[in-house]
């Protein structure tokens, strides 16, 4: 094997190889929406439509070669997608499952701080309360007359307590048709605010207990359970939080966090038929304006070059062939090798053909053919390679050596040859045949 077959066929092993590669990513990829009797014959048909697409492009003799590489270009898209598909889904098959439990990991210890914060401020306000109530109700025992200083009182709980408290006083007044009377002691006032104090110090056990339970409840973030776990346990822990009691010493209103819902989280355990969707989620998130590129985009925008590029490189070794095949002479020009023809009456009959279309009106018999045809033997040269080169020199010539181009015996050389000179390179069989239809005369 001479240098020029191994270098092609270096380029045509390789070029190969990267279509097969596509072929596997492509197939893998459909099969992920088809059964995969639909799915490889599809993937099959379209990876050889696109392997042939390329290589017409190296092929010197294929006209409208830009025509081929919009072809070319239009169908690789659909291999593109699918092979884009099954890398991103194998690049972020380990990844994407830990980031959904470390975000909610997250998300939900966020959220436990609110919870938290919100029952240490209630908490805080109960203890507050509990010793407003304590000294009202010594006030009351001493010195009475306790519901004057409810006007000074801007806590809307206490403010409560106030109206409660009068709310009793005005039922005795009305019931007995006159005033309360004022003063210390043990009385109605004193029963109703030991009543509130009682009802304060309940609600601040009940928080206390709350606080504790929630400070106890790790299950929430224990190791080793999927998400869907995770939020049903932090479901139950915040629906054992007392929200009346909360609220009930607070001014403000008290707003505690939700579980967020599953489907944020949900690909710690995406079934199969999911991948595709999320894959094209993540391209999709990558070319958003306002999204903020980051580590765990890497994988997707590498999934989408290597399927782009497997596919482009087989187009480019097609046009870096053709490209090689139109400049430089020393390389074969064509990527398909003629079938030799055996020599034979309908070689010889061919040859005849040729040297008639040159001579033209001119007397075309054996004696001129063999002429003709011995001049032009006589004026064959052979390059560095050791390929056959004719250098026509006049109308004749140019006409053979094109009639034996379109037969595809010889190539025009674009760099072959002096002033209106044409140079042709010759097959390799075509010498011995020339000879013997001369030797045969």
């Amino acid at each position: 094997m001479n240098q020029r077959s191994l270098f092609w066929n270096l380029l045509l092993f390789s070029s190969c190889v990267a279509a097969c590669v596509s072929l596997v990513t492509t197939g893998v990829g459909l099969a992920r929406y088809l059964p995969g009797v639909l799915a490889w014959p599809l993937a099959l048909a379209v990876q050889a439509g696109l392997f042939g697409l390329a290589w017409l492009i190296a092929v010197r003799h294929v006209k409208l070669r830009a025509l081929v590489i919009v072809l070319y270009c239009l169908t690789m898209p659909f291999s593109v997608v699918f092979s884009y598909v099954m890398l991103q889904s194998e690049f972020t098959s380990e990844i994407r499952p830990l980031e959904a439990q470390r975000g909610l990991f997250d998300d939900l210890r966020q959220r436990s701080a609110t919870v938290s914060a919100e029952i240490d401020q209630s908490l805080a306000e109960t203890e507050e309360l509990e010793l407003r109530l304590a000294s009202w109700v010594e006030m009351e025992q001493a010195q009475g007359w306790t519901t004057s200083t409810c006007d000074a009182s801007s806590h809307c709980y206490l403010a409560g307590v106030c109206e409660r408290v009068q709310g009793q006083i005005d039922s005795w007044e009305t019931r007995l048709q006159r005033r309360y009377p004022q003063g210390p002691g043990q009385a109605l006032i004193y029963g109703s605010l030991e009543t509130e104090q009682a009802a304060v110090r309940q609600i601040g056990d009940n928080l206390r207990a709350a606080r504790q339970q929630w400070g106890a409840s790790e299950a929430v973030f224990a190791a080793d359970v999927d998400n869907r776990e995770r939020l049903r346990r932090f479901d139950l822990a915040l629906a054992e939080v007392p929200r009346r009691d909360l609220q009930a010493v607070r001014c403000d209103a008290v707003a505690l966090p939700v579980a967020p819902p599953y489907e944020l989280f949900a690909r710690d355990d995406a079934l199969a038929e999911e991948t595709p969707v999320y894959a094209f989620e993540d391209l999709a998130s990558i070319f958003s304006l306002s999204h903020n590129f980051t580590r765990s985009d890497y994988p997707t925008v590498f999934a989408l070059f290597l399927a782009v590029f497997i596919d482009l490189f087989v187009l480019l070794v097609a046009i870096g062939a053709a490209v090689i095949e139109e400049t430089d002479p020393h390389r074969p020009l064509s990527t398909m090798r003629p079938v030799v023809p055996e020599w034979g009456e309908a070689l010889s009959r061919e040859i005849t053909a040729w040297i008639d279309g040159a001579l033209l009106h001119a007397r075309k018999s054996a004696e001129d053919r063999q002429a003709f045809l011995g001049g032009l033997i006589d004026a064959l040269r052979f390059d560095a390679g050791n390929r056959v080169l004719f250098v026509a020199t006049d109308s004749r010539e140019c006409r053979f050596g094109f009639l034996m181009a379109n037969a595809r015996a010889a190539t025009p050389s674009p760099t072959g040859g002096d002033g209106e000179a044409v140079t042709f390179v010759l097959e390799d069989w075509v010498y011995p045949a020339l000879t013997r239809y001369v030797a045969a005369g």
